[in-house]
């Protein structure tokens, strides 16, 4: 099983991924578990003991601890076959599991990335559960199970004794309570075991067990430092999901968090404290609940514009009909790669801050959730754009087209961001075929929709004016 011999399936049907059994095959990528650390020495000495006895390689395992600014440091204990390093983050650094998890992803070279927090006590299988995945499909973000419980008289010496025996970790924990994630796996459950396409399926991304192929990791762009602000895991998420990662969640990847869940016991402060950045970086409904009017760091709706050696004047006229959208909450990316907008364009515009001029073509809108394709030379009314986003969600499509036949030869294009990323990462070929057969695809009638060719007019003082 080679690292190049990887699976694109449909949507979120991850049960298609031929992946193998526990136990039943013959891993060959390397793994970093990073664990993100501070002032928790005998929970991380309990980590690392269960750690040591993983059943995947040790050539192929290696553990980064990333100390957060612990005080006083935490130190590693000896583990006997298990590679492990210390990167310590200073007092000067901003601090939070996400900058520590991504100071770790960056300390390492490894094929995969497994994101386990410190206080987390793994069974036996845990590394080889999550990493199965990552040799049949390079975009995969698996989720580990877990259980909440008390490791009260447990000493790291137990743990080690019991990793590798018959009962594992959980003849360790006989007669404890074990309490589950229960909003994560209600979530899940409720997402047919997220088989489902559905914008708020990352909402299942938790940190305290998740892997990714390093590759991917660094096209998602990492964990970001929001500090103690509880939306870090979400976030990262949303971003991992919008890129086109399948999102996996696996019940064989078991490990059990030491103690109560810390969202338990001050969960209505969490909350209060990340509805500012939720609803800048979570472009979807249930976190933008005043969104008419309003601009946020991620907007929505990311509309490309391509030049393609029409008129100037056409193309304000495009824009201008893009910015009068009903739906405002977008930004607009004018690409002119040779460079032949006159200056009097760029001026128009120079106060709005949603336009923005480049040579580039970007190969998506990402972070947004949604990329629009409207080439300029045409215009769409107040309405359009909501309509074919309607559209999208209705028909639950990877892209929608306007026919353009209507409209000398130029469409509108609607697409979901994921669906766009995971059909070009998918190969060579024809991009439109690949998106139709893992997303399906959609057409709309142009007129219908309110797409049109632009016309304009213009005015004794020379001002353009759409017609």
């Amino acid at each position: 099983m080679g690292r190049d011999e990887t699976t694109v399936v449909t949507g979120q049907r991850w049960p298609d991924l031929p992946t193998p059994p526990l136990g039943g095959w013959t891993p060959d990528l390397t793994v970093a578990v990073v664990l993100p650390a501070r002032d928790c020495q005998p929970q991380l000495d309990r980590t690392l003991a269960s750690l040591a006895g993983q059943s995947y390689p040790a050539e192929l395992l290696e553990v980064i601890v990333v100390d957060d600014a612990s005080d006083p440091p935490l130190e590693l204990p000896v583990q006997e076959g298990l590679r492990t390093r210390l990167v310590r983050r200073d007092e000067g650094s901003s601090h939070g599991s996400g900058a520590a998890r991504h100071a770790g992803a960056g300390a390492t070279d490894a094929d995969i990335v497994l994101f386990l927090d410190a206080d987390m006590v793994a069974d036996r299988r845990h590394v080889e559960a999550h990493a199965r995945w990552h040799h049949v499909c390079d975009h995969a973000v698996v989720l580990g199970r877990k259980w909440f419980v008390d490791f009260a008289g447990i000493t790291a010496q137990d743990v080690a004794d019991a990793v590798g025996t018959e009962d594992g970790i959980a003849g360790l924990l006989t007669g404890r309570t074990l309490r589950g994630h229960v909003w994560q796996e209600d979530h899940i459950a409720e997402q047919d075991g997220l088989t489902r396409d559905a914008d708020d399926a990352f909402l299942a991304v938790v940190g305290a067990s998740v892997s990714v192929r390093k590759t991917f990791y660094q096209d998602v762009g990492g964990f970001a430092g929001f500090g103690l602000r509880g939306i870090v895991d979400t976030e990262f998420g949303y971003r991992a999901y919008t890129r086109g990662g399948l999102l996996v969640p696996d019940d064989e990847a078991l490990a059990y968090h030491q103690g109560a869940r810390s969202f338990a016991q001050r969960g209505a402060q969490i909350k209060l404290l990340r509805t500012g950045l939720a609803a800048n970086h979570l472009p979807i409904p249930m976190f933008r609940k005043q969104n008419a009017g309003r601009q946020w760091v991620v907007p929505a709706v990311g509309v490309v514009v391509p030049v393609g050696g029409v008129a100037p004047e056409l193309v304000q006229t495009t824009i201008d009909s893009v910015l009068g959208s009903a739906v405002t909450d977008l930004a607009v990316t004018v690409v002119d790669p040779d460079g032949t907008l006159p200056d009097w364009v760029h001026d128009y515009f120079m106060a709005e801050t949603r336009v923005v001029f480049t040579d580039q073509q970007p190969p998506s809108s990402y972070p947004s959730p949604f990329t629009v394709v409207v080439p300029g030379g045409l215009t769409v009314d107040p309405e359009t754009l909501t309509r074919l986003v309607q559209l999208l969600d209705r028909e639950n499509v990877g892209v929608v087209r306007t026919d353009p036949a209507e409209t000398a030869d130029l469409g509108v294009e609607v697409w979901r961001t994921r669906a766009l990323c995971r059909s070009a990462a998918a190969g060579a070929g024809d991009l439109a075929a690949r998106a139709a057969e893992l997303f399906g695809e959609r057409w709309a009638p142009a007129a219908a929709s309110g797409v049109r060719p632009a016309r304009y007019s213009v005015t004794r003082q020379g001002m353009l004016a759409t017609e």
